[in-house]
């Protein structure tokens, strides 16, 4: 995703013949001082460059829907390609790589996902998230294929930079749920842990796997996971950020 970029506009300057038209008149042409142009160049350089981010608290109700297998394989505007077996999530406007946790408002069942897509475009008025599969199923709306939920960002998309890359294997409310998981997950791939974390809507514990120096190598490691059943996704974990 390209940073976004408030464009500021700056008024044009009067005329050259209006100058003119003030000496004729016999009157002083007022210059702006130097410091003013100084101040307003640093002001457009510190505006152009301010990327746009997922306000920690952002949280809003609406419906959800979601997407399936007739998706499957396709580019995402994040340039992955979409599982429907993955925790991941289409929506218009947070940052490409922010995690949000959903509530099916119905169950009180949540799912922690990753913006990776753009949209829901179908009655944008009401529906402010697009769910893929195993994402919906996580809180119980697949039959129903459109509900009512709560969105609530969880972690900002991280700043591009270097990183390492790591497998969310869950998000659980539970500690014993998230070492269940835990327990499963070790007995094929040891370098899983939990990490519990405080959200925005209380504590809860995701179950990692990693890091892995390489995409390429998480990618093998998710595809083995997604096999086994598991709902997972890819995250990229930028160098010197703390894990969970």
């Amino acid at each position: 995703m390209q940073p976004t970029t408030i464009l500021a506009h700056t008024p044009l300057a009067p005329p050259h013949s209006g100058g003119k038209r003030a000496k004729e008149k016999g009157q002083p042409v007022k210059k702006t001082p130097l410091w003013c142009l100084i101040i307003i160049v640093g002001l457009l350089v510190v505006v152009s460059h301010t990327r746009l981010t997922a306000h920690p608290s952002y949280a809003k109700k609406g419906l959800a829907s979601w997407y399936g297998k007739s998706f499957d394989g396709r580019q995402t505007a994040s340039g992955e390609r979409f599982s429907q077996h993955e925790m991941t999530a289409a929506h218009r406007t947070l940052p490409l790589g922010t995690k949000v946790m959903v509530e099916n408002l119905k169950t009180g069942k949540r799912a922690e996902v990753r913006i990776t897509d753009r949209g829901p475009y179908a009655d944008p008025r009401r529906r402010i998230i697009d769910l893929s599969r195993a994402a919906a199923d996580s809180i119980g709306m697949v039959e129903h294929g459109v509900g009512p939920v709560r969105v609530v960002v969880t972690e900002p998309a991280p700043v591009a930079q270097e990183a390492d890359y790591e497998i969310q294997v869950g998000a659980f409310t539970a500690y014993t749920t998230a070492w269940q998981v835990l327990t499963q997950v070790q007995d094929r791939v040891p370098a899983a842990y939990i990490a519990p974390r405080d959200g925005p809507l209380g504590r809860y514990y995701r179950v990692r796997v990693g890091p892995f120096a390489t995409e390429r190598q998480a990618e093998q490691v998710a595809t083995t996971l997604k096999r086994r059943g598991y709902r997972i996704f890819l995250d990229a974990v930028p160098d010197a950020t703390p894990l969970g």
